[in-house]
Formats: structure tokens, C-alpha cells, sequence
């Protein structure tokens, strides 16, 4: 005997299947809307970094769609048998959550936050000021703009139920379903793995899609006692992260006497030389340690006198030394290679030969110069002033080492040295100091006066790692709280 199926059980395998294809274009339809998020935060700049954040937008938002569709469609495919009112209710869903998505995703990019309870404040604070400036024609706007994204939905909806057989038909339905189920458990595996590993790449994206919980190695890995929980808490406790909220830069205004008639260059060599065969050998010299950054980096903390860290706090801001001596107008000139550093108009960049003149002609004022061997070479054989009657200019001349390991450089100067190692952040309170200008470093700088008694140790950061120089070692403690240690 057949048993042909009943009407109604025929009706509901319908709505079920045109459910599914519903679901998977507004899929289609959110993944576009989310590519928001991953527009608006910086790309990952390694491959891993890349590959977690195409699987986990792919995984995350294709299951929080398909969530949505769970909860609140297929119920009413089981239990309504009103079809027109099931595609309306779907389409007006898909509406309203896709509309949400958007907002969320535009929230985002203008103040890093998700629609919750924490940003709820900052929302209701920014939207009643927009609000208020809205027109009614502005009101009538945006209904019109939803009417339209609603009546989207259910021409969508409309058409797919007319093509549902045709639909059936496509065996795609499992091609698609492994593909979402293994971007969402790829992303959770890769996060449990980074989270053991506090890799950043991966680690800072966190939170960067709306209603993201990824799985951590804390609560997966431990459970089946396959992380040390002791060691990963202390590694997590000294992780070094960005967040500053505010820069206080100077941290109050200064007021000092200053030395009008002194003359100082301080040469910056950007590549490694033989310094016994350029400088003389009579000059006070010590160690120097330069960090690998790129020379608008080691720029920026020559002048402002603080490491890598701060300096995108301080693109409103100018150099102390700067605002110091230009208020009682003495000169300080800056050569760069292409200009690379600083624009200000209180500071005079130089090319080379005008480099090479102010020096020949020593006049009162500041002089940076960032230049490489060959320069320097140019400059010492042109220029008389490595003679011991040299006397009218003071001098401080960086060089790195061949070797990048450890304390990597020497300074040197014609006038005398502590044999503490120096750092970049050291050259604008040496410089004060000398000046006259006996005002605490703390104000505006990490640095200190090397031409006294300067302390043994030495902060500084390069990229997302922090630098601590003690006597021989450079101990650097990496974003993830791992340590390196060199001598």
C-alpha cells in the first residue's frame, strides 16, 4: 500500500526548503553589509593574521544569519500554514536584522563599537544629536529607504517561492553548508590556538564582529589539561597593548633659562661605518642602542623625545625642543633624506649642501641631521671639525654597529660622556642640559641627560615590543609577554 503525503506535510517540506534558500541570500546579503567591518580596521599584515579574519568573517556572520533564521522563521514554517503571512513575517526579519547589521557595522566604523549595553550610552548620546538636526523630509527619507529595503525582501521572497522546485533541484546545499561550518570551526580552532599562544594577529581581532564569542584556549584547551593555566595567566598578565587614552605632552609648560650662543650638531648616521676611521679618537664616546624602525620612526623620537609608542598620540602636537628655542628664535635645522620627519614651519630643513655650508659657518642654534656613512665621510673631509681647536660647535654623532644583536651602536661627542648606554629619547634632555635648560626630563621626555650622572637602565619600545637596556643585555619583552634576551 502507498501512502501519499498529506497536503499540509507537502506545504511545510515547501516553506522549509524555500526557507533554507531565503536564508542562504541574505547570507549572501549580510556578508556584503559585514565587509564593512573588515574595511574599516586595519588588514593583518601576516598570512595567519589574513586567513582567520576572511574564515571568521565568512563563518561568523553566515552562522548569526542562519541563528536569526532558526529562532525566528523556521518555527513559523512548522506551525503557520498561511503562506503569504510567512513570507511577509521572513521578509520583515530579514529587514529589520539586515537594516541592524548595517547600523552596527556603521557604528563600528565611525567609534569601534557594537549595538550593546556598553555602547548603549554612546549610542543613545550620538543618535539624539543626530536626531535632533533631522527635517521631516529627512524622517520621510529614511522610512521610504526601509519600505523599499522591505519590499526587496519580499520580491526576493515572492520569487524564490515561485522557483522553489527548480531550487530543490541545485545540489549545492551540502557544498555550502561544509564550506560555513568549516570557516566558523576553522576561526574557533585558530582562535583557541592563538589564544594559547597570545598571537596578536589574530588575537586583536576579537572584536571586531558583532555578537563574537570566540572559543579561548583557557576554557577548551585547560579543560582537557592540555595548557598550563599558571603560565598562560602570568604570559597574559604582561601583555603590552596600545591603549592610551590621552597624551599629556608636555605634561606642563616650561620655563628655563637658555644658552643663545652655543652651537650644536647632532649627526644621526643611518648606517653602519668603521668609526675609528671618521672620528677622532681623542672624543668622548659610549654605547648606543638604536631600535629597528624606519627613519620617519627614529625621526619622530629624536625630536619628540619619546619612543615609537607615543607617536601616534602626537600628530597635533610639536616638538618641545621646538616650541622652546623658536620662542626666543634660535634656529634649529633638520636634514632628512627626502624630508622624512617632521613639517613644521618653525623648523628649517636643509638639503645636503645647504648642510654642508651651515656647518663650515657655525652659527648659534640646533642642527639634526640624519645622514648615511658615505655623507658622513663627505662631511669630515670638507669640514675642519674634528680638529682639537674646533671649539665653536658641540657635537653628537650616532653609529649603529655592523652587528644588530645587543647594544648595537656607539655616540660620540666632543664633549664628555657618562658610560651609560644611550638611546634617541636621550638626545633632546642632553641637549636641554647643555643649553642651560635645567628643567626634569620626566616633563616631556622617557629620556635622560647622558652628559651626567645618568642612570643604568633604559626604556624604550620598538613596534609592539618593549625595550629594557641593564648594563650588557637588551631584554625584549615581545606584545604575547614572551621574552628575549640578548647580550
Amino acid at each position: 500500500m502507498i501512502f501519499a503525503e498529506s497536503p499540509r506535510r507537502q506545504k511545510v517540506s515547501r516553506l522549509v526548503s524555500w526557507g533554507h534558500w531565503f536564508a542562504f541570500f541574505n547570507i549572501i546579503i549580510a556578508l556584503v553589509i559585514a565587509s564593512i567591518y573588515v574595511f574599516s580596521a586595519p588588514f593583518p599584515d601576516n598570512l595567519l593574521g589574513q586567513i582567520y579574519l576572511i574564515a571568521n568573517w565568512f563563518g561568523h556572520i553566515s552562522f548569526i544569519t542562519f541563528i536569526g533564521f532558526v529562532i525566528f522563521i523556521l518555527p513559523m514554517c512548522y506551525m503557520l500554514e498561511n503562506i503569504r503571512f510567512v513570507k511577509t513575517f521572513a521578509s520583515f526579519i530579514a529587514a529589520v536584522g539586515l537594516a541592524l547589521l548595517a547600523f552596527d557595522a556603521l557604528l563600528f566604523n565611525r567609534t569601534g563599537l557594537h549595538l550593546s549595553l556598553r555602547s548603549s550610552e554612546l549610542i543613545v548620546d550620538e543618535t539624539a544629536s543626530q536626531i535632533a538636526l533631522f527635517s521631516w523630509q529627512e524622517w520621510a527619507f529614511l522610512s521610504l529607504l526601509f519600505i523599499v529595503w522591505f519590499g526587496f525582501q519580499l520580491l526576493m521572497a515572492n520569487a524564490l517561492w515561485k522557483r522553489i522546485e527548480r531550487f530543490s533541484r541545485k545540489r549545492v546545499g551540502q557544498s555550502v553548508i561544509g564550506l560555513f561550518l568549516f570557516s566558523f570551526i576553522g576561526s574557533h580552532a585558530l582562535h583557541v590556538w592563538a589564544d594559547a599562544r597570545l598571537y596578536q594577529p589574530i588575537m586583536l581581532q576579537d572584536n571586531m564582529f558583532p555578537l563574537s564569542y570566540p572559543s579561548t584556549a583557557k576554557t577548551t584547551l585547560s579543560r582537557y589539561g592540555l595548557l598550563n593555566i599558571t603560565d598562560y595567566e602570568q604570559q597574559k598578565s604582561v601583555q603590552f597593548t596600545y591603549n592610551i587614552e590621552q597624551l599629556a605632552y608636555p605634561k606642563e609648560p616650561l620655563y628655563c633659562p637658555i644658552d643663545r650662543t652655543s652651537s650644536w650638531v647632532i649627526l644621526y648616521v643611518t648606517d653602519a661605518i668603521d668609526p675609528s676611521a671618521a672620528l677622532p679618537t681623542e672624543w668622548s664616546s659610549t654605547r648606543y642602542f638604536r631600535p629597528s624602525n624606519t627613519l620617519d620612526v627614529l625621526v619622530k623620537t629624536a625630536l619628540f623625545s619619546l619612543p615609537n609608542l607615543y607617536h601616534h598620540y602626537l600628530k597635533e602636537s610639536t616638538p618641545v625642543i621646538v616650541d622652546v628655542l623658536s620662542g626666543i628664535k634660535l634656529p634649529i635645522h633638520l636634514y632628512s633624506p627626502s624630508n622624512t620627519g617632521i613639517g613644521d614651519n618653525k623648523i628649517i630643513t636643509l638639503d645636503f649642501s645647504e648642510l654642508t655650508r651651515t656647518l663650515e659657518q657655525p652659527q648659534p642654534g640646533i642642527t639634526f641631521a640624519f645622514i648615511n656613512a658615505s655623507q658622513l665621510d663627505t662631511l669630515t673631509q670638507n669640514i675642519a671639525i674634528m680638529s682639537e681647536s674646533s671649539t665653536s660647535q658641540n657635537w653628537l654623532i650616532m653609529t649603529p654597529n655592523l652587528s644588530n644583536k645587543g647594544v648595537n651602536g656607539m655616540v660620540w661627542s666632543n664633549k664628555t660622556l657618562s658610560q651609560q648606554v644611550m638611546i634617541d629619547e636621550d638626545i633632546v634632555p642632553s641637549i636641554f642640559a647643555q643649553l642651560g635648560c635645567d628643567v626634569n626630563p620626566t616633563i616631556y621626555s622617557t629620556g635622560q641627560n647622558i652628559f651626567g650622572q645618568a642612570r643604568d637602565w633604559q626604556v624604550t619600545t620598538e613596534n609592539d615590543s618593549v625595550i629594557l637596556l641593564n648594563g650588557n643585555y637588551v631584554a625584549k619583552i615581545k606584545s604575547n609577554g614572551l621574552t628575549e634576551i640578548q647580550s
